[in-house]
């Protein structure tokens, strides 16, 4: 089932459930078909504690980063002993970001066994409310159905990206980019495991070019090589970037022709993988010592931030040397709250400095689909000091942070919502390279793309030009027809005009039941999914046949006298309620 975790033999995040079965309170014993197994202790797996309430509902818990507790969205977890045709809703009751992109279109994934590849959960069988059993929080609930007993259910916020996948595909990245390419490894973390740091393009100049650039300038250290850096997944629970880098590398070592200029042209070096720790554990922001690496540029240490130092020590190099200029630095991250893709950037007091900064993200927005100008920051925001943006943006560097929503994207306003999949990030890595392009060339750094030959212009048929045939002119066109005085043609008016028309009168008085009236919203329990219908067998990874709502009813005139139907089948839930501070503390983090 896990198929990117090779490597994580169970050891999953700290404080993952392990294979826990959620049995009704007092039952125990050999477990019944239909008491659901939880599992998360696998790579990039998280979840932290389930309870049953009833046969059809069950209470999730995120566990929260380690050593962060305020950091929870992403889930990543498995269910198995299903019964055929069963049915339940999972809430999760303690997300970390209350305003995200579940308030609109965006739904969980879900895969099986015997269906290895993600399908989005429709988004009727997905809500997202303010429950009162659970103080008065939105919850995110799920209603589902399970069509085959020996299938394992996987269910995720987001496709992982673990690193043993990572792994696996830079050994073939680094065999097909052997000619023009390198991988090495700059640290490791806590957790020893690498960071590697990918080259495309030579960093030296060579002998021919070292001669042309001191024949141009007439002096030594004229000629200079540009370097741009790319980072990516300093968020363990930020896959979107993942998949947005593969893109990037899958395109910068293809055969196009873009793609060969860049090579040609530049240095690009990239860091898939920041967060390795943070990654393997299944965490949502920090590391294995509770640190948003995002936040600690500017005060990184080698024991805690062995990743930033190295990449610190990276920068410091290139701009030492005389022969390199590091010109961009893009830190890639996913986003929680707004749709498709985004950039932040930094002010400047100097004009002239600002308007150079905004130069590659127009770029970028004429490549990149469903780009959101409006979206766009360019702040100096004191809570964002230690990111990489701020702290790596000296001199003439400049530094962004680019986001690709966590759900998808509008191409127009008002268009349909459409969720991103694994190829839709990775042609925003592709567009991203063509932006590079775009930008190198209308600076002169790199040539324009060679036009056609003569020999092929010559060779192109010519197109016939239709003749032009001169039509007469009619004499009401001559400029002495033009020049006579109009003629009245139009009949007088009569002497007695009709009645004017008079306006209709209002919807209101023409209907006085229609009235408009303060509208009454009755707060009933929070009994959400009421599941009719049954559950069917498709191609497809099946779900419950839909009749899941929620009823809420238009008015009651007596309360007392008169409850919804729903209330008398309150689910009991258990009067012993664990809960925490840190399982219901919100906080709003960005990238």
């Amino acid at each position: 089932m896990n198929d990117d975790s090779e490597e994580s033999d169970g050891e999953g995040g700290l404080g993952n459930l392990n294979r826990l079965i959620v049995r009704p309170p007092g039952h125990s014993g050999k477990a019944k078909r239909g008491q659901l197994c939880f599992d998360a202790a696998f790579e990039c797996g998280n979840l932290g504690r389930a309870d049953h309430i009833t046969e059809l509902e069950y209470d999730l818990y995120i566990r929260p980063d380690t050593c962060r507790p305020r950091s929870r969205f992403w889930f990543n977890f498995t269910v198995e002993n299903v019964k055929l045709e069963q049915r339940v809703i999972f809430n999760f009751v303690n997300l970390g970001k209350e305003h995200n992109l579940f308030d609109d279109d965006m739904t969980p994934l879900v895969r099986s066994t015997s269906r290895p590849k993600w399908q989005r959960i429709p988004r009727r069988l997905v809500f997202y409310h303010r429950s009162l059993v659970h103080r008065g929080r939105k919850i995110l609930s799920i209603a589902f159905g399970f069509d085959k007993e020996e299938d394992i259910y996987q269910f995720s916020a987001a496709a992982p990206y673990s690193y043993s996948r990572l792994q696996k595909y830079l050994a073939g990245w680094e065999k097909r980019a052997l000619p023009f390419a390198t991988k090495e490894i700059i640290a490791q973390t806590t957790q020893k495991r690498n960071v590697d740091l990918l080259t495309i393009g030579d960093l030296f100049l060579k002998e021919w070019e070292f001669k042309d650039e001191l024949n141009v300038k007439g002096k030594i250290g004229g000629a200079k090589k540009r370097v741009v850096l790319i980072m990516a997944r300093v968020h363990g629970g930020e896959q979107p970037a993942s998949f947005v880098c593969q893109g990037f590398l899958d395109y910068i070592i293809s055969s196009s022709e873009k793609a060969a200029a860049l090579r040609n042209g530049i240095v690009i070096q990239v860091v898939p993988m920041l967060n390795p720790d943070g990654v393997f554990l299944g965490n949502q922001r920090s590391d294995l010592l509770g640190s948003d690496l995002n936040r600690c540029w500017n005060k990184a240490t080698t024991y805690a931030h062995p990743a930033l130092i190295a990449v610190n020590e990276l920068i410091q190099k290139i701009t030492a040397e005389k022969t390199l200029q590091l010109d961009f630095i893009i830190d890639i991250h996913a986003d929680l709250s707004h749709e498709g893709v985004l950039v932040r950037g930094n002010s400047y007091d100097d004009v002239y400095r600002f308007e150079r900064h905004a130069v590659l993200p127009k770029f970028m927005g004429m490549r990149v689909e469903a780009w959101q100008q409006e979206s766009c920051m360019y702040n100096a925001d004191s809570c964002a000091t230690g990111s990489a943006r701020r702290a790596l943006a000296t001199g003439t560097i400049d530094a962004y942070s680019l986001l690709a929503s966590f759900g998808g994207r509008r191409l127009t306003p008002r268009g349909p919502f459409m969720h991103y999949t694994e190829d839709a990030y990775a042609k925003i890595g592709i567009a991203l390279a063509k932006a590079l392009c775009d930008y190198y060339r209308h600076i002169g750094v790199i040539p324009p793309r060679e036009g056609i030959s003569s020999k092929k212009k010559e060779s192109r048929r010519k197109r016939r030009r239709r003749p032009v045939y001169e039509r007469e002119r009619s004499p009401s066109s001559s400029p002495e027809r033009r020049v006579l005085a109009a003629r009245v043609l139009s009949p007088l008016l009569p002497v007695a005009s009709p009645p004017a028309l008079r306006s209709f009168p209002s919807r209101t008085t023409r209907n006085l039941s229609q009235k408009s009236r303060p509208r009454t919203v009755y707060i009933g329990d929070s009994v959400l999914p009421i599941i009719t219908g049954k559950a069917v067998r498709t191609p497809r990874l099946a779900v419950v046949d839909l009749s899941a709502y929620i009823r809420t009813p238009a008015s009651f005139p007596n309360h007392s006298a008169r409850l919804p139907r729903f209330r008398t089948t309150k689910a009991h839930r258990p009067s012993h309620v664990r809960l925490t501070s840190d399982e219901y503390d919100t906080h709003d983090s960005d990238s």
